[in-house]
């Protein structure tokens, strides 16, 4: 593994607003095809060191999945140069799919819907060339704890199940990078704790690098190394949790001064506790004789008033 497992430098990519059959008709009805673009990624740049695990966060239609997608080279950037494992995703896309494990944010997709789940893990071991593919499929199966449902139909299967088949088949090659989509999409909650301690410890590999797309807060909170927030196809921040944690206090926080007159029966140590004691006030410190700065809640100010 190269120190940084994934890199992408200015990678852009938009796509056209307007779908094919309307550019069709525009065509020809000579009115030309006046297609406007919908910018996905805008000048992204992240590095990604080799046996992090590193969440991006953002909300839906953020640019999240469009980047995986390149990542993982199902698509190509339009500007930019994205690399995993050192191989570059364009140039080197065999090597990079030979380096990769996914979980798909459509992660039903790919499956013989009439066939077991057990079957369905052994075509792809096959595909993937694994070594031992119904003992590798078994392993992954007793990971994300399938139990008897392997035997049935992909198609009867509850749609948190099938994501487990999913996530099953993005194991089975026991990558060192593996891409998670939306991973917690559909699970009951007694899995969704099992998930985070499973990447906290990487699927048993610690050398693996995870790469977790999700707009849960919490699940990269508790998972991950470091996390970039993106936001309308643009890197917002890069940090850890405790680095973001701050900013975001300070943009739901505000900060007052207040000068209180001296009374000999309170003082300003006992004034500052009983502030520190009120519903939305965040901190409380002295700045002098006579003086205070006090942060409260922001979503608490109109109570406070």
């Amino acid at each position: 593994m190269t120190e940084y497992a994934l890199e992408l430098d200015g990678i852009g990519k938009a796509f056209d607003e307007m779908d094919f059959k309307k550019k069709l008709v525009n065509a020809l009805s000579l009115r030309g095809l006046g297609a406007k673009k919908i910018v996905a990624l805008d000048q992204v740049s992240l590095k990604v060191r080799s046996g992090e695990i590193f969440g991006i966060l953002g909300p839906n239609g953020a640019g999240k999945t469009t980047m995986i997608k390149i990542l993982m080279t199902i698509l190509s950037p339009d500007s930019g140069r994205a690399t995993v494992d050192g191989c570059d995703v364009v140039a080197e896309s065999l090597k990079v799919r030979e380096r990769i494990g996914v979980l798909y944010e459509d992660s039903e997709r790919g499956f013989g819907w009439r066939l077991s789940a057990l079957t369905n893990l052994m075509f792809y071991a096959r595909e993937y060339m694994v070594a031992n593919p119904r003992e590798r499929v078994e392993e992954a199966l007793k990971v994300v704890e399938m139990g008897d449902d392997a035997s049935k139909w992909f198609q009867k299967l509850s749609k948190g199940t099938k994501q487990k088949v999913a996530l099953a088949r993005a194991l089975i090659p026991d990558s060192q990078v593996l891409f998670l989509d939306e991973p917690q999409r559909s699970l009951d909650i007694l899995f969704v704790l099992r998930l985070k301690e499973l990447i906290k410890v990487k699927f048993g590999n610690p050398s693996r690098t995870i790469f977790l797309s999700t707009h849960d807060m919490r699940l990269v909170e508790e998972t991950c190394d470091r996390i970039a927030i993106i936001n309308k196809g643009k890197i917002v921040r890069i940090g850890t949790i405790e680095e973001l944690k701050t900013i975001f206090s300070s943009m739901n926080t505000a900060s007052y001064a207040i000068e209180i007159v001296h009374h000999p029966e309170r003082g300003i140590d006992r004034f500052t506790d009983e502030l520190l004691r009120i519903e939305g006030v965040e901190g409380a410190r002295t700045s002098g004789l006579t003086k205070l700065e006090v942060t409260i809640r922001k979503d608490r100010l109109a109570t406070l008033n």
